[in-house]
Parts: C-alpha cells; structure tokens; sequence
C-alpha cells in the first residue's frame, strides 16, 4: 500500500516535473527587435517592447482571418459585443483595419450588436449600463443596434426589438423572471445553461438574417474556447467540437459564426487596451458557485490549471483543431441545428446508449421466438421519432 508523501522531491536538483518560472532580468530586451526593453512579458518568458507587442496583436488578428479568406469585401459581418477586454478590443481591432490607407485593410462593414442580459443587476444599473456601452461603440464610430434577452425571449427577432439607442430602449423589470420561465422545464443549472446558449446562438443568426450579415465575429478567447471544448465533452456533444470551438461555425447554410480572438488570451487583450488607452465597461458580477454547474466547473478547471501550466489552454485548443466533422451533412438536430454524425452499419456511442435504455424499458412478448422478437426490436429500434435530435438535445427535450 502506498502513502501520501512518501516520495521526496525536495532532493531533486532543478526537478524536471516543475521546473521553476523564468526570472526576468532588468536588463533584458525585447523578445523580437533586441533593441527596446521590454514593458509586457506573455507566458512568463515572452518579452515584447510596446511597438513590438502592439504589432504583434495586430497581425496575429489579421492573419486569422486572412488565413480562412471567408469574408469578401463589402461583406455585411454582424459584430456581437460584450462588456470586458474581449469586447473592447475586437471593436478596436477592426477599427484600426478599417481606417488603414493600404492593401491591408479590412473591406467588409460591420454593424455592431448589443444584447443586454444583466438581469442580476437593479434597472437603473442596467440602463446605465446602455449608456456606457452606447457612448463605448459610438467611439469607434460603428453601427448600432440594442436590444435585450428578455424582449427577444418574448417577442421574437424583428425590427421592434432593435433599437439604436439606449434611451428608446424599454427594459423590463421582470427581466430575470421571464428568462428564469423561459428554462424553468430544466432540472438543472447544466440542462438551463446549456437550452440558454443554444437560444442564444439562434437568436444571433435570426438577427444576423434580419440585418443581411453574412457573419457573425464573437468575442470568445482562449480559455472561453478551452473550457467550452471539455465542456461538449462531458456532456456528450463531442461531435459538434469542431463547431462550438473551431474558427468558423458553419452549421446554418446563410451564416457563419467567426471567432477572431480564439487565439488571445485574457491578459493579451488587458495590455493592448492599456496601451491604447482603452477603457472597458465594466459591471458589477456575481461570483457563482464553481461546482453548479459543469460549465462553471469547467472554466474554474482550465483557468486554475492554466495559472501553473501556462500551455493548457494552448493544448487544447491545438487538440481540438485536429476535431472534425464527417463531410457527408445528411440531417441536422432540430433544437441545435448541428449534424449528425456519418450512418454506418455500426451503433455509435449515443446509439448504443440509447438503445440501450430503450430495450431496457420495453416489455417483451413471450409467445414470440428469440429470433423474432431480435426483429421485432430492431424494426421498433429503427422508426423512433426521438431520432430528430442529436444525444445531448435528447437530454434536454425529455
């Protein structure tokens, strides 16, 4: 029987299993020039002089998109802002290529969007809140449009719900009430969180449909990428990794989602606002129970891990990269609108488990044959309607 603690590591010389975090000396220059002292330090061992950091975000944002040359010039792209670093920066991003006088800059238009869902805070701190975030985007000098969770819950995507303005912007008092009956037939924090995103994600590409964008750039980072891609995981939506994780989402046939600041993480995006003297909004939050949910589980996860492994979140998501779904689209979920995976003679594993439960459920008739009541359970098996939705929605539509 082992013991906790038996092992010494204190003996060994510059252990191998956690080698100690590179001090940085005051003398030291930028990682890329070798000229400039450095003023940022990345991954606690890259250093950067500001000119070199600020170039280096600024390219490594263009060089995702022009990698996949998804978006064509005088493309309408819908961009969804949040309040934080994330949001602030990715408005920054493509201001900055737009107003750019050479061959580099970006062509397309976009049309920025602001779905307000606080509903945590008190009403006067939410149309606040607007105010902020309408004085922030007109900054940047970008289209507007303003709307909340709770308007588009009750009333649909349409020309009413959108507003360019917070101040004819009507929130409800109730807000929180009517998005908590809006999941209350989820028995739980995952089940709600998960039918919650899912209704987020199509209310996006409806109003993307209703202002004739073609895309749709969020502001996920890393770690948001990171934990999401264990979350599909744990609960069994493995195969739409490609999809909630990858560049592009392509699951609807006239919009794609687009995520361009996969590649950066929180205190990147926290220097480069700092030195373009960048002031995020900010709200108040409320600090969740880490362990009510598997998506807060998660997070807590990757970015407790990621503080003495600097190359977590960048393992994940070079693992999930290699993730992709079968070329052959032959049905879609109805709830999520994600594929199903390629039919082959084989069960896979949501089929297996399925039919598993399903067979252990039915009665069988004992005038028949083993071999046809094998038939008759396979026929059965096969003409379930439950078919229409992939392993995980299944989950939620019980």
């Amino acid at each position: 029987m082992c013991n906790v603690g038996d092992d010494n590591f204190d003996d060994l010389e510059n252990s191998k299993y956690m080698p100690a975090k590179e001090k940085i000396s005051p003398f030291s220059k930028c990682n890329k020039c070798r000229e400039a002292t450095p003023i940022v330090v990345l991954r606690s061992k890259d250093k950067y002089c500001k000119e070199c950091f600020l170039s280096g975000t600024v390219h490594k944002f263009k060089a995702l998109l022009g990698k996949h040359k998804l978006i064509r010039p005088n493309d309408r792209v819908l961009v969804v802002h949040r309040c934080g670093h994330a949001g602030t920066a990715l408005l920054h991003f493509i201001r900055t290529g737009l107003d750019l006088g050479t061959h580099k800059k970006l062509r397309f238009e976009p049309v920025v969007l602001f779905v307000e869902d606080h509903s945590h805070l008190s009403l006067k701190e939410r149309q606040e809140l607007l105010k902020r975030v309408e004085h922030e985007i007109n900054y940047f000098k970008f289209t507007m449009h303003l709307t909340s969770l709770s308007h588009l819950i009750r009333k649909g995507v349409n020309s009413e719900v959108l507003k360019n303005c917070a101040e004819i912007l009507d929130l409800d008092d109730d807000s929180k009430s009517i998005i908590d009956n809006f999941v209350t037939k989820q028995t739980n924090t995952t089940n709600k969180t998960d039918f919650l995103n899912i209704a987020r994600h199509k209310f996006m590409v409806d109003i993307a449909k209703e202002l004739n964008c073609k895309f749709i750039f969020t502001p996920e980072i890393s770690s948001d990428v990171a934990s999401q891609l264990l979350t599909d995981v744990s609960l069994g939506r493995g195969s739409h990794i490609a999809l909630n994780t990858g560049f592009c989402d392509f699951r609807d046939d006239t919009v794609k989602i687009l995520r361009p600041l996969r590649l950066f993480d929180m205190k990147e995006l926290g220097f480069y606002n700092h030195l373009n003297s960048l002031n995020p909004v900010t709200y108040r939050i409320v600090i969740d129970n880490p362990y009510k949910s598997i998506q807060h589980l998660m997070r807590k996860f990757v970015n407790d891990l990621q503080v003495n492994y600097p190359a977590t979140v960048t393992t994940i998501l070079k693992t999930g990269d290699k993730l992709a779904l079968g070329s052959n689209k032959i049905r879609t979920c109805d709830l999520c609108n994600a594929p199903f995976e390629e039919e082959s003679a084989d069960l896979n594993s949501a089929e297996s488990t399925q039919f598993s439960h399903w067979v252990s459920t039915q009665a069988h008739n004992s005038s028949l044959t083993s071999q046809e009541r094998y038939i008759q359970t396979i026929e059965a098996f096969n003409n379930l309607t439950c078919d229409t939705y992939c392993f995980r929605c299944r989950q939620l539509m019980k």
